[in-house]
């Protein structure tokens, strides 16, 4: 498909198989009007000829030099690759082994059968955070830093070198990779701050490591050049896949990556961004996969490369490719640690090292079940209209489009059961404004809160009971065929509402409207009736069925927030727009008599999000960023029917799709 655009796009390309469809043309077309405006990014799996030919592209729109820069590589060429040193070490050739950080033998692709060759070692020396896979096979395992224990540098994508501090001393007397080398040059007395200033000293005679590289963060002039490219790009024959039967598609699993952090509970816990399971991986097929085999989810489906098979639930992924099956790295540990190990199937036993990426393989139907523990249906909102979306014609048309129709109006103020507030808001008013149009959904919200807050991991059997503890979710639905959706995701904190449902039903007034309106917890005061929980229409509020928090073990101590408390079986939770943090600006305003300043309150799920979805400030500062969001004919509140007036809003999603393949989409959806 690459190289149908790239010929598409005025580039000699070879013949590619198959027939163009007829949106590779509406895409070369746009491209084509936006010469020099525009970039086409290859995917991080694909193989080097995909690359040569989106470079290809960029060069023929003119986009070299503007929106694509050509930069020398950061890192030295590798001299030796795992494939070599696999080879050397059956054929005995490697005497001693020093392994820094990495776990090959488990990693390692299964093709190459690195766990027989490390054994041909006389001496392997291990130095890694974990004793993990690898180091069960090392004579030597030396406990590493971590990162944020250690001094080190650290380089940007153009090469630019920052000093790395450590926040800590390191809590198990570690050693980093720097001591480590040192130690091998028969220097073992000298720290990781001697060897980083030493050899950034000696770079730059005239400058102070202290007062300068430190301060500002940065070592100057150590940015790598750009490399000039001249001529045109001759594009070598396309690479066959040599697919045959079905497509079965390696990823690194969008939580735990490559396994590395796989005994990390939060992580675990953290629902996937698509399909929203946690606590394993699974079989990723698309709807018409699962409807020809007369699959559904958690139904366990064997899949075989070369011979090897392993066996996983199926999760039926609406978008997903056809012909092609999705597994995910990461799982299957036997050395992981208590949370991770024997989780889920070790999709490295099918990896083969020359195409580590995409193999040929088959598909079958076990006959079993597997219980999987997935958080979207829990407190979904599905036929509600949660999300409201419009064209870029539409919504230049309808500005107020998200509430457009009779049951989109807001309602008056004075249409409620519940007895109006007596509050005058005359100092702070707090809101937060989620801009849907920008959301990714990559759940970053999510793990900020639960560090922030000091949010308990409930374990699989609990979520699957729908017992999560997270104070922040992100929904994630669908809308019209399924084999090529749209994907909309929509961030759900607690919506502080004015009218709050949750606050006339408490027997022992544990949550209680603040002067500056914020649905507030007195955690002391909860006795778990749970009606609260029962009478939110927004199912924004967390039950403490057991005593989920470790409250003996030291080493966990440095792990909470000190400034939020810890809860205890019974207790009823959720969030607190960060109260924590916005008490610490008051008080310092206060000393300092002033008011505080716009966006000098974040709050986690805002502070983390790296497209800058989520606004949070005073809304009686009518110059404030949330107030003039707020103010928007796009602002809408969730289920707004109901008239809760919550301080939490949404701005519709705007779409701008191309209408040349609008069309073609219609058509897809109609067949």
């Amino acid at each position: 498909m690459t190289y149908q655009l790239a010929k598409a796009c005025g580039v000699a390309a070879p013949d590619a198989p198959g027939t163009a469809p007829e949106w590779l043309n509406a895409i070369a077309k746009d491209l084509s009007d936006a010469k020099g405006r525009s970039v086409v990014i290859p995917g991080e799996f694909q193989p080097e000829s995909v690359h040569l030919a989106a470079y290809a592209i960029n060069a023929a729109l003119s986009n070299v030099g503007k929106t694509v820069r050509v930069l020398e590589a950061v890192e030295p060429d590798q001299t030796h690759s795992l494939d070599e040193l696999t080879t050397d070490l059956k054929g005995g050739h490697v005497e001693t082994l020093v392994i820094l950080g990495p776990n090959p033998v488990y990693t390692a692709p299964a093709s190459l059968g690195f766990e027989d060759a490390i054994r041909k070692a006389r001496l392997v020396v291990r130095l890694g955070q974990f004793f993990d896979e690898t180091s069960r096979w090392s004579h030597w395992h030396v406990p590493e830093t971590h990162y944020l224990e250690t001094w080190s540098d650290c380089r940007a994508f153009d090469g630019t070198t920052t000093i790395q501090q450590p926040l800590i001393l390191p809590l198990y007397d570690g050693k980093s990779a720097h001591e480590i080398l040192t130690i091998l040059q028969m220097k073992p007395d000298v720290s990781s701050h001697e060897i980083v200033k030493g050899h950034w000293q000696g770079r730059n005679e005239g400058g102070d490591f202290t007062t300068t590289w430190l301060h500002d963060g940065w070592v100057p002039g150590t940015a790598v050049g750009e490399v000039k490219v001249s001529g045109s790009v001759t594009l070598p024959p396309l690479e066959s896949a040599g697919i045959s039967g079905v497509e079965v598609v390696f990823r690194p699993d969008p939580t735990i990556g490559d396994g590395t952090y796989s005994n990390n509970g939060w992580l675990q816990e953290l629902p996937k961004p698509q399909s929203k399971l946690t606590w394993d991986n699974a079989v990723l097929v698309s709807p018409k996969a699962a409807a020809d085999m007369h699959v559904d989810k958690g139904h366990v489906l064997r899949v075989t490369v070369n011979g090897k098979s392993i066996e996983g639930p199926a999760w039926i992924l609406p978008g997903h490719a056809e012909e092609s099956v999705t597994i995910t790295f990461g799982y299957g540990r036997e050395a992981s640690g208590r949370v991770g190990n024997k989780i889920g199937y070790n999709a490295y036993s099918l990896q083969n090292a020359a195409s580590p990426y995409v193999a040929s393989g088959s598909l079958v139907k076990t006959g079993t079940t597997y219980r999987i523990a997935d958080i979207q249906e829990t407190q979904t909102m599905a036929g509600r209209e949660p999300v409201r979306a419009a064209d870029l014609n539409e919504f230049r048309e309808h500005p107020d489009f998200p509430t457009l129709g009779a049951d989109h109006k807001p309602l008056p103020q004075n249409l409620t059961l519940y007895h109006p507030q007596e509050f005058p808001y005359k100092g702070y008013k707090w809101g937060m404004a989620i801009d849907l149009n920008v959301c990714i959904g990559c759940h970053s919200c999510i793990i900020a809160c639960q560090a922030e807050n000091n949010i308990a991991v409930v374990g699989k059997d609990q979520v699957a009971r729908g017992r999560h503890m997270h104070w922040i979710r992100v929904d994630r639905y669908y809308s019209g065929n399924l084999d090529n959706p749209d994907m909309y995701n929509q961030p759900v904190p607690c919506m502080h509402c004015e009218n709050a449902p949750c606050e006339v039903v408490c027997p022992v007034a544990a949550t209680v409207h603040s002067s500056e309106g914020i649905n507030q917890m007195v955690y002391n005061r909860c006795v778990g009736t749970r009606y609260c929980s029962n009478n939110c229409p927004y199912k924004v509020r967390r039950f403490n069925f057991y005593l989920y928090s470790d409250w003996q073990t030291p080493s966990l101590y440095g792990v909470r927030n000190p400034d939020v408390t810890v809860r205890s079986r019974g207790v009823m939770e959720k969030c607190s727009y960060c109260i924590q943090r916005i008490e610490e600006v008051k008080i310092q305003a206060e000393k300092e008599e002033r008011r505080a300043y716009d966006g000098e309150i974040q709050t986690a799920c805002q502070q983390v999000c790296p497209t800058q979805a989520i606004t949070f400030g005073d809304l009686n500062d009518h110059n404030s960023r949330v107030a003039k969001l707020q103010a928007l004919k796009r602002n809408y509140a969730l289920l707004d029917d109901l008239n809760t007036r919550p301080r939490t809003t949404y701005l519709g999603y705007v779409r701008n799709p191309n209408e040349a393949l609008r069309g073609e989409r219609a058509a897809h959806r109609e067949s």
